[in-house]
């Protein structure tokens, strides 16, 4: 499961509980307001961490798929110059020819 799923789940969970709260609510209408505050700091705070880990995710994915470039990279120019070293030879060898 990514954390796009995981932050929708965690979201919609939060609101599905916290309507269900508001409506079975056995207390005032202030302890209610106080519990509902309540609730959507957590939820606040859970998406944050949500948000947090999915930032931590993408720089991770982002420092490998850079560093699998960079290796990419220097394979591809390390082919190059031998195919360019192999050339100027047989170049070398059709001008002596």
């Amino acid at each position: 499961m990514g954390a796009r799923e995981f932050g929708w789940g965690l979201f919609s969970g939060a609101a599905i509980g916290l309507t269900l709260a508001v409506l079975f609510a056995p207390q005032s209408g202030e302890e209610t307001r106080e519990q509902l505050a309540s609730a959507a700091d957590d939820l606040r705070e859970s998406a944050t961490t949500v948000l947090n880990q999915a930032r931590e995710s993408i720089n991770e994915a982002t420092t490998k798929l850079e560093g699998a470039l960079g290796l990419q990279e220097r394979r591809i120019r390390r082919k190059m110059d031998e195919l360019k070293a192999e050339l100027a030879k047989y170049s070398e060898e059709a001008s002596e020819a």
